[in-house]
């Protein structure tokens, strides 16, 4: 790969707990904590997809880090 070359990387709608370390430095710990303390909203931040586990809206959580 070229240094000209860009790799654009779209996340999905929804994503597990274990991709938060990774894509916005804080812990499942810290997101239980946001959830628990009602920062972040069920249905807006975070819910349980089908199977009862709880995953995360990463457009929503990138406008709650920018503030909007």
């Amino acid at each position: 790969m070229g240094a000209a070359e860009k790799i654009v990387f779209q996340l999905p709608t929804w994503i597990r707990g274990g991709l938060l370390p990774q894509i916005y430095g804080i812990s499942e710990d810290a997101a239980r904590k946001y959830r628990d303390r009602g920062i972040w909203l069920e249905g807006v931040h975070w819910k349980k997809d089908p199977v009862g586990r709880i995953v995360y809206n990463p457009e929503n959580i990138n406008k709650w880090f920018s503030n909007e």
